[in-house]
């Protein structure tokens, strides 16, 4: 899966996030179909939004949010002043969304999309732990964006690669496709984990190396900097 930051849309969601955002409900309120909980704690609440043509959700808001997209789908995006504009969503497209209220039609292609919002506070200066994945290894682990609320990268790996032992501060993993890894803990202990496409875990303080035994390894990560501020 190719990376895919859709920063146009994002331009577009920003210029639209309306000043009246209590004017419409909650995501899940006004539609709970199409939006469910998946995962909920005091720093995300995941959303997994899956639909189908012909689908449609009324106007609706969301906080500060980063969007994946596990599928392929075309959307008519609508803005609470009653502009409209074509979304098209691809595997392993990620957007950094402002709050917004939008209300969508899904003209073609099946919509999934795991959907993590935030319930901190903007966190510029939170530290990085010692050994953090990024320095210290650069070949697997690539940033895609890091603002004040998260940073946010992608991890890609085929069969035989490995990376060493890193640190992880608080994060949500969606991973994007089924791979099946060799985890080496600090500890010695070296558990088999298995990954599958739409997967969403919260990890706190993750300290492993690993290596990919079988699959395509396709993650994508978001650390959330409020929470990394509260880690011990």
């Amino acid at each position: 899966m190719k990376r895919i930051l859709g920063l146009g849309f994002v331009l577009l969601l920003a210029a639209t996030a309306a000043p009246s955002m209590a004017a419409s409900g909650d995501a899940v309120s006004v539609d709970p179909v199409t939006h469910q909980v998946v995962l909920e704690n005091g720093h995300v609440r995941v959303l997994q939004v899956m639909a189908a043509p012909g689908a449609s959700a009324a106007m609706h808001s969301h906080p500060p949010m980063v969007a994946v997209s596990l599928g392929t789908a075309r959307l008519r995006m609508k803005a609470p002043d009653g502009a409209s504009s074509i979304l098209d969503l691809h595997p392993g497209q990620v957007l950094w969304l402002d709050p917004l209220e939008h209300a969508w039609e899904l003209l073609a292609g099946d919509m999934h999309v795991i959907a993590v919002e935030l319930k901190g506070a903007p966190t510029a200066d939170a530290p990085l732990p010692p050994h953090e994945p990024v320095a210290v290894d650069p070949v697997n682990h690539h940033v895609l964006f890091d603002n004040d609320h998260v940073r946010v990268f992608d991890v890609l790996a085929t069969p035989g690669g490995s990376s060493p032992m890193h640190r992880h501060p608080p994060f949500l993993l969606v991973s994007l496709d089924a791979a099946r890894l060799r985890m080496t803990l600090p500890d010695g202990s070296r558990p088999v984990f298995d990954l599958h496409p739409g997967q969403v875990l919260w990890l706190e303080d993750a300290e492993h190396a690993w290596a990919l035994l079988a699959g395509r390894a396709h993650v994508v990560a978001v650390e959330v900097k409020s929470a990394r501020a509260q880690a011990p």
